[in-house]
């Protein structure tokens, strides 16, 4: 009996482990991000793409950049010809090997796209003021609990590895409320390298939990906001 109990209570602990992740502060975070890629038309990705909605041409309107910012996205639903679907970044943040290692293609040069990447930010504790710093290829938008709080409209490469905060070319201040904190990473791909860094000079914990997550939006509307992005298909 004994023995069945640790052994129950080990499984306890690593679904535990494997749902939220302890970050490394300073790091770029690997993830697992939720994920949705959208193709662009041929030329126009990158710079060029970072202030279209490409979630609502996929979608005919149905599901917007405004309503995932805040409201997140679930395993599995459609954009257009694409599911969100979990996946690692690996260490060196190429986006298009996440893609194709996780299915959602097998381009593995892929030019004029747009990805979204998804997470879940837990803190503890109210943290303002904290750090973000965020490296890309090319373009890139950040929303923090559906606030755009990041935008670099360009076309560059995302440079090494950041060994901290100071190594990322882009650093700007954010802050986290207390528990459940919204994470959408938009970068747009004009040609080249595709990928992202990501990280935050702060205490949290991340998952991709989505179910369970509250929306900015007041709680009225939650049923609706699930609605309009599952029906998105």
């Amino acid at each position: 009996m004994h023995k069945k109990l640790c052994v129950i209570g080990l499984i306890c602990l690593m679904s535990l482990s494997f749902m939220t992740h302890i970050a490394d502060a300073e790091e770029p975070i690997a993830g697992p991000w939720l994920w949705m890629i959208v193709p662009t038309d041929a030329g126009v990705g990158g710079q060029a793409s970072t202030d279209e909605d490409s979630l609502s041409e996929a979608s005919k309107g149905k599901v917007t950049e405004e309503k995932v910012a805040k409201n997140g996205a679930k395993e599995g639903d459609e954009v257009g010809d694409y599911e969100w679907t979990p996946g690692e970044l690996p260490a060196n943040g190429d986006i298009n090997v996440c893609v194709v290692n996780i299915k959602m293609t097998k381009v593995a040069d892929f030019n004029d796209v747009t990805s979204y990447a998804l997470l879940i930010i837990e803190s503890s504790k109210k943290q303002s003021g904290v750090t973000m710093g965020t490296s890309s290829d090319d373009s890139l938008k950040v929303w923090l609990n559906g606030e755009e709080v990041h935008r670099m409209a360009v076309n560059r490469g995302r440079g090494g590895l950041p060994a901290n905060i100071n190594g990322y070319q882009d650093r700007f201040e954010v802050d986290l409320k207390k528990g459940a904190n919204l994470l959408m990473v938009k970068v747009s791909e004009r040609g080249g390298g595709w990928g992202q860094y990501v990280g935050i000079d702060a205490d949290f914990e991340h998952n991709i939990d989505f179910e369970g997550f509250q929306p900015v939006e007041p709680a009225g509307k939650l049923a609706t906001q699930w609605a309009q992005i599952k029906n998105a298909r």
